[in-house]
């Protein structure tokens, strides 16, 4: 690559990088490629940018960009960058997808999530954690179950005064058609 080609890609890396809170860094090896296009693809639709390039470029765009508290055993062999919004589905993808595919896959190197850099050990760990939308609607069905609850339990007693008063009618009706 020649000199003029690794400045625009560092230049680009740190324009990318500046303001991010959610990054992954990832070894990869023994992806065909057909499986990395359609992996790259699926992650695309949930708003993961995804990148592969040599190590040095993006240590030096990571620098650039004013990243601390990187590893230096992140920067050996290839590397992968992915950077998304949400911090758990940008995990989960990638350990998911090592994990239906072949564990040698992916390697998560390091992770920026939410700010804090991680090691591999605890990216996996929010891997197991459920996204946002599926602890947004646990929410939503522990605040719905109980309020649909009350509403049963108030509306018994209506009923049940509706059903008292109907047998008291029927009962007058009855003692007056025998008397």
């Amino acid at each position: 690559m020649k000199k003029e080609k690794k400045f625009e890609v560092v230049k680009s890396l740190t324009e990318k990088l500046k303001g991010q809170k959610n990054i992954v860094l990832v070894d990869f090896f023994g992806i065909k490629g057909n499986e990395s296009a359609a992996f790259r693809k699926a992650i695309k639709k949930d708003g993961i940018y995804y990148k592969v390039t040599k190590a040095s470029l993006l240590k030096r765009a990571f620098e650039n960009a004013g990243f601390k508290g990187l590893e230096e055993d992140t920067f050996k062999g290839s590397i992968g960058l992915a950077i998304g919004e949400e911090p758990v589905k940008l995990v989960k993808r990638f350990v998911d997808f090592k994990n239906e595919n072949d564990e040698r896959i992916f390697k998560v190197k390091q992770g920026l999530i939410e700010g804090k850099w991680m090691s591999k050990e605890d990216i996996e760990k929010i891997a197991m954690l459920p996204s946002k939308e599926e602890l947004l609607s646990k929410v939503v069905y522990l605040v719905q179950s109980p309020l649909s609850r009350l509403v049963t339990v108030l509306q018994k007693p209506e009923r049940d005064l509706v059903i008292i008063l109907s047998q008291i009618k029927d009962k007058k009706e009855e003692a007056e058609k025998a008397a």
